[in-house]
C-alpha cells in the first residue's frame, strides 16, 4: 500500500473508536441515520520536504473533519458537549500507526455548528502530522 493509504487507514482506525454513533464513511455512501451521526472527511494539506536535496521523509500534515450532526430542538450546548467528548477521543500526541507509517494528533478543535438540512452539523478538526 501507499505511505498515502498507510496513513489514511491509521487515522480511519482510530475514527472507528469513537462509539455511540453511527459513522458515514467517505466513499462508501449509504442512507442518513434518522438520529445522531458522524460523518468523515480527510483533508490531507500539500507534503513538504524535511530535507533540502532528499526527497524522503516528508513532513506530512492535514486534518479528520468529523461532523456531529444531530437532529433540531436542542440547545446548542448539547451538541458542543458531545462535540467535545468526541474531540477527548484523539488525545493530543497519540501516535496512530499502520503498516509502519505513523501520524500523530497535533491539534483538536470544536467549531462553530451550523443549520444544514433541517439538522445541526458541529464541525471537530483534528489536525495530524506525520513523517514518512
Amino acid at each position: 500500500m501507499s505511505i498515502e493509504g498507510d496513513l489514511h487507514s491509521a487515522l480511519m482506525a482510530k475514527v472507528e473508536t469513537v462509539t455511540g454513533y453511527p459513522v458515514l464513511w467517505p466513499q462508501k455512501g449509504g442512507d442518513k441515520p434518522a438520529g445522531e451521526f458522524l460523518s468523515v472527511f480527510h483533508l490531507p494539506n500539500d507534503n513538504g520536504r524535511e530535507f533540502l536535496g532528499s526527497g524522503d521523509p516528508r513532513d506530512r500534515r492535514g486534518f479528520i473533519v468529523l461532523h456531529l450532526v444531530s437532529p433540531l430542538g436542542e440547545y446548542e450546548v448539547v451538541s458542543k458537549r458531545k462535540a467535545g467528548e468526541i474531540a477527548e477521543t484523539f488525545a493530543l500526541d497519540t501516535l496512530l500507526t499502520f503498516n509502519g507509517t505513523s501520524v500523530s494528533v497535533y491539534n483538536t478543535t470544536v467549531k462553530q455548528g451550523q443549520e444544514i438540512d433541517n439538522r445541526w452539523e458541529t464541525p471537530i478538526w483534528i489536525e495530524y502530522r506525520g513523517h514518512a
